[in-house]
C-alpha cells in the first residue's frame, strides 16, 4: 500500500502546480479585462483647451488691429473688407492641433458674429458637427487647399435632432476651396473641414465666421457644465464626452462619424448643397459690428 500511496501523492504534487497556474491565468485574464474596461471609460484628452502662452501673433493680426484689411482676389472675384481685430484675442487649441485666434466675439460685435483666424497644420480639421442656431463661413486668404464637407440637400436639423441617432444620417459631399474662396454652411447642417494643402507648414489666414455665435468661446474653452467647469466628464468614453460637452453649447461634435454614417468621413465625396456664399450678408455683419468695437 505504501508504494501506491506514494505514487498517488506524487501525482497530486504534479497536478497542484498546473491547477495553481490555471487559476492564476484566469485571474490575470480577468484583471486585464477589468483594466481594459476601466481604460475604455476614461475620458480622452480634452478636445479644446484655452492657450495663455505661446507665440500666435500673425501678420494679419498686427495689421488688423489698426486697419480694416481689404482682401481682393481677382482670380476668384472675391472682395471683402474685414473688421478691426482685437489686440489681445483669446486663443484655443483643438485635439487636432489647429489653433483658433478669436479676433472678434459677440461681446464686441453687437452680438452679430464671431471671427477667428485658424492656424491650421497639414491634415488638421474638426470631426463632423453642426450648429443648431449658427451659420458659418470659411475663408482662406493664403495659398492653401481646404476640403469643406457639407450635406447634399439643404435640410436643417432642429433642436433635439441628432443625425444617425434619432434621425437619418444625411447624404454628404465635399468641395475644395483655395485662396480667395468662400464657403457658407447654413445653420442646422452637418459640416466640417480638412486641410489638404501640399505645404507641410501651418496655414494661417484661414478665417471662420459664425453668426450669431453665442456659446462659441464656451465650447472652445472646454466648459463641460453650465457652471463653467472644464473638468472631464467622469466615466464617459472620450467620443461621447466630446459629443456631450459640445452639445451643451448647441454644437454637437461627433468624432466617431456616426453623424454621417461612416467612420472614414475624410473620404466623403459628392455634391454639396449651396445657395451661394452669402458674401453681401457677411460684409453687412462686419460693417454693422464695428459700432461695438472696443476702445483699446
Amino acid at each position: 500500500m505504501r508504494p501506491q500511496s506514494a505514487t498517488l501523492t506524487a501525482v497530486r504534487h504534479q497536478r497542484w502546480p498546473r491547477l495553481i497556474w490555471s487559476k492564476l491565468s484566469l485571474a490575470i485574464a480577468a484583471l486585464m479585462a477589468l483594466v481594459g474596461l476601466l481604460l475604455s471609460q476614461t475620458p480622452a484628452r480634452a478636445q479644446f483647451v484655452e492657450l495663455f502662452s505661446g507665440n500666435h501673433q500673425t501678420d494679419t493680426l498686427k495689421r488688423g488691429v489698426t486697419e480694416r484689411i481689404v482682401y481682393d482676389f481677382p482670380e476668384t472675384g472675391l472682395k471683402v473688407t474685414m473688421p478691426r481685430f482685437l489686440s489681445k484675442p483669446r486663443k484655443f487649441k483643438t485635439a487636432g492641433g489647429d489653433v483658433l485666434v478669436m479676433l472678434r466675439t459677440p461681446e464686441d460685435t453687437c452680438g452679430l458674429y464671431q471671427l477667428s483666424e485658424t492656424i491650421a497644420p497639414y491634415d488638421a480639421g474638426p470631426p463632423p458637427h453642426f450648429h443648431y442656431d449658427t451659420s458659418e463661413w470659411f475663408l482662406p486668404t493664403e495659398d492653401s487647399k481646404f476640403r469643406i464637407y457639407g450635406t447634399q440637400k439643404a435640410k436643417p436639423l432642429t433642436p433635439g435632432q441628432l443625425p444617425g441617432v434619432n434621425v437619418p444620417s444625411p447624404a454628404m459631399g465635399s468641395i475644395v476651396i483655395e485662396k480667395g474662396g468662400l464657403a457658407y454652411s447654413p445653420k442646422g447642417t452637418v459640416h466640417f473641414w480638412h486641410n489638404e494643402s501640399s505645404s507641410r507648414d501651418d496655414i494661417r489666414g484661414f478665417y471662420n465666421i459664425w453668426t450669431p455665435a453665442n456659446g462659441v468661446n464656451n465650447w472652445f474653452a472646454g466648459e463641460s457644465s453650465v457652471n463653467g467647469s472644464t473638468a472631464p466628464l467622469e466615466g464617459v468614453p472620450g467620443p461621447q464626452a466630446t459629443l456631450l460637452q459640445t452639445a451643451l453649447w448647441g454644437v454637437p461634435h461627433d468624432p466617431t462619424g456616426r453623424f454621417v454614417g461612416r467612420s472614414d468621413y475624410r473620404n466623403l465625396r459628392g455634391p454639396v448643397a449651396s445657395d451661394g456664399n452669402h458674401l453681401a450678408e457677411l460684409q453687412e455683419l462686419f460693417d454693422r459690428g464695428e459700432a461695438c468695437y472696443p476702445r483699446q
